[in-house]
């Protein structure tokens, strides 16, 4: 562990049984733990904090800002069976008004995509999600058209709350890759992925293999 480079801690610690994270956690001081979480993303400091010491997430909390702590405390406060505990926050977002040449430039300049991104999330001024647009659609279409012409509107969405093992059997039933989350009010909140999808299964799997 210790012939590990430093930035590759904290994702070591994310892949690794929760006995060998306790165990590698309870080896590292504080500033070695803030190091380990600061390239890491909010969803990903919400499976290890449990699992650290009350005072470095603490000060962890203190270096964050103000939406990165909030989403922080939201992802913990959901159970481990519901989708909360499952859905990121690496969301891309855009507006139905503008044309497919636009999004196209748009992504362009951020460089690079969030993992297992199939599609784009279309939302209105307030973050309420309209629909989402595949990205094979904005590829294929002509540039000139609008988001809106050709997004899909009725795509799976699902809900914080929800039961993960019901969300893992949609996302099997429709192929889906990722799906938005929302809240009650129809607002864009997060994402969930396959690879969130497929690591709760694993996880399941081995709870009842160890219980029998």
């Amino acid at each position: 562990w210790d012939l590990v480079k430093a930035e590759r801690d904290g994702e070591i610690l994310l892949e690794v049984s929760d006995a060998v994270r306790q165990t590698l956690i309870a080896d590292m001081d504080s500033d070695e733990l803030l190091a380990a979480t600061e390239n890491l993303d909010t969803d990903e400091i919400a499976d290890l904090a449990p699992d650290l010491p009350r005072d470095v997430f603490q000060e962890l909390l203190e270096t964050l800002d103000s939406q990165n702590r909030e989403r922080l405390q939201s992802a913990m406060s959901y159970p481990d069976d519901t989708v909360g505990a499952l859905m990121d926050f690496d969301v891309v977002t855009i507006r139905e008004d503008i044309s497919l040449e636009v999004a196209l430039r748009y992504l362009r300049r951020l460089g690079k995509l969030p993992d297992h991104s199939d599609k784009l999330f279309v939302v209105d001024r307030h973050d309420k999600l309209l629909g989402v647009l595949p990205l094979k659609r904005l590829v294929v279409n002509d540039p000139e058209v609008s988001v809106a012409a050709v997004m899909a509107d009725d795509p799976v969405v699902f809900h914080p709350e929800e039961d993960a093992s019901e969300a893992a059997q949609a996302f099997g039933r429709y192929d889906l890759v990722t799906a938005p989350v929302v809240d009650e009010n129809n607002k864009l909140v997060g994402r969930i992925t396959v690879d969130a999808v497929m690591d709760f299964i694993r996880d399941e799997s081995e709870s009842e293999v160890l219980s029998l």
